[in-house]
């Protein structure tokens, strides 16, 4: 008979509670994720719209609201641009918008003036601030970065219109028409159009010597020529003025024939029928103190032109500096014409040639007079007399009809032309458009959606590493059991 045994095969596994490693199952992540996405999508699309709309809302309280206008003044013009934010100014604009004067300080305090950097200057200080770069211990590149002075000739106007609690086309007509009320403003205040001074009007020649009387019109015509001088050039030769249908070629065309033709005609029939009202004597001895005084005026006059002279020879112009980068490009530095002191030493100098030629006439003048007297003394046919002052009335009548077209031509042609050209708009008031999506609205947006996105793949993660590595007690239960199904089931009988 054959023994029977029974054998009891038991599988003992190392206990899991040992484990310490942390497990990072990614199957389980992916998991987890797959199962949030659909709860992630709806999330982010509901608070990417809520976000959205927000943004929507707040941005017109990051958004500047503000019409802007660029204007320019001429480099050789001193303005003060900050009479642009003068009650008198903005109550001009505000009278022809037909609004309430009471308003004036809110639309003032809402004007801003920003100046705008000359080319020239911005080179020069992108020279310095380069080459401080590569050399930043230089205390003297510092030194010139710093003391880097110019004149801007460009200024930008801004206006708050939501400052000043109007609407954007409001706020675009006002400041259009500050500008305008501007102009105006330095039109009446800075006239440049120097008025010319008219003697004989000052001055009658009927109480002078015939000989002294020619003297008078021929200053008043000196005066007018070198009037005449400083608009009969350029572009300003080829003005012709509605109200008086001259140019100023035409007006030097008339000056001429009054000075070569009936001035002479005067000069000449004086001095050789040695007309007068005085006696020969008192005539000499008083056109010789005229000489004497002439002649030391002409030495004064002199001595200032000699001195003048060797100022503009030996002044230096601004220097011009080229610096070759080193992409082969070149930066230039300095002024490339001369600055207004040399300007205003030339026009100096042209005065003092024209005051001296002056001198000099009216010497040689006297000179033929006291020659006359000399030689025949005084002749007072009442003839000569009645002539003379024949031509002197015609004279007169030419130079004041001369005097009265110049000042018309002029004052047509600095507010027609050359102060039109002074202070120029060149941009008209503006309003920069608002975006549709603004770039704060787009940031925020992007923000939340990716914070959201953040959350998602973050609780995911955890979800799937809570799943890959359950609790201790947990994972003892879990062990217990699978042990004793274990034992159940693995008991095979040998």
């Amino acid at each position: 008979m054959t023994d029977e045994k029974n054998v009891l095969l038991t599988v003992v596994h190392k206990d899991e509670d040992e484990r310490d490693e942390m497990v990072v199952d990614f199957g389980a992540i992916w998991k987890q994720m797959k199962r949030l996405f659909v709860f992630w999508l709806c999330l982010a699309v509901g608070v990417g719209s809520l976000s959205g709309a927000s943004a929507l809302l707040l941005q017109n309280f990051f958004i500047t609201k503000e019409a802007k206008a660029l204007i320019t003044f001429p480099g050789s013009r001193s303005y003060d641009i900050n009479k642009i934010k003068s009650p008198a100014v903005i109550e001009d604009a505000f009278n022809e918008m037909g609004l309430d004067v009471e308003g004036v300080k809110s639309f003032q305090d809402a004007v801003q003036i920003q100046s705008v950097i000359p080319s020239s200057a911005y080179e020069r200080m992108s020279m310095y601030y380069d080459m401080l770069t590569s050399n930043p211990t230089s205390v003297s590149l510092l030194d010139k970065l710093l003391s880097t002075q110019y004149e801007s000739s460009q200024y930008i106007i801004s206006f708050n219109y939501a400052d000043a609690g109007v609407s954007a086309e409001d706020g675009v007509d006002f400041l259009n028409q500050l500008l305008l009320a501007y102009q105006d403003y330095c039109a009446f205040n800075y006239n440049y159009n120097t008025p010319l001074n008219n003697p004989l009007s000052m001055i009658d020649y009927h109480d002078y010597d015939y000989a002294e009387a020619v003297n008078i019109f021929a200053t008043a015509l000196d005066n007018i020529s070198s009037y005449l001088s400083g608009l009969n050039s350029g572009n300003n030769a080829s003005f012709r003025s509605t109200k008086t249908g001259f140019t100023f070629q035409d007006l030097s065309r008339i000056l001429s024939v009054l000075r070569d033709v009936n001035l002479d005609r005067i000069t000449s029939y004086i001095v050789i029928h040695n007309i007068s009202t005085y006696d020969a004597e008192t005539e000499i001895s008083y056109y010789e103190w005229r000489i004497e005084n002439l002649t030391r005026e002409r030495a004064v006059e002199r001595t200032r032109l000699s001195s003048l002279t060797d100022s503009i020879d030996a002044y230096e112009k601004d220097s011009l500096v080229v610096i070759a980068n080193q992409d082969g490009g070149s930066v230039i530095s300095g002024a490339q014409s001369l600055n207004s002191n040399y300007d205003a030493m030339i026009e100096q100098k042209l005065s003092s040639q024209a005051a001296i030629a002056s001198y000099t006439r009216s010497i040689s003048y006297y000179e033929r007079v006291i020659e006359g007297f000399r030689n025949a003394g005084v002749s007072s046919n009442p003839e000569d007399v009645e002539k003379v002052q024949e031509y002197l009335r015609i004279l007169n009548n030419g130079v004041n009809q001369l005097i009265q077209n110049v000042s018309l031509t002029a004052d047509e042609y600095y507010e027609k032309v050359s102060f039109s050209n002074e202070i120029r708009v060149l941009v008209p008031a503006v309003v920069e458009k608002v975006p549709l999506i603004s770039t704060f609205a787009l940031k925020l947006v992007l923000v939340v959606e990716f914070l959201l996105f953040v959350i998602y793949l973050f609780r995911a993660f955890i979800l799937g590493m809570r799943e890959a590595n359950p609790p201790k007690k947990e994972r003892k239960e879990a062990a217990s059991n699978l042990q004793q199904d274990k034992t159940q089931a693995e008991a095979v009988p040998l």
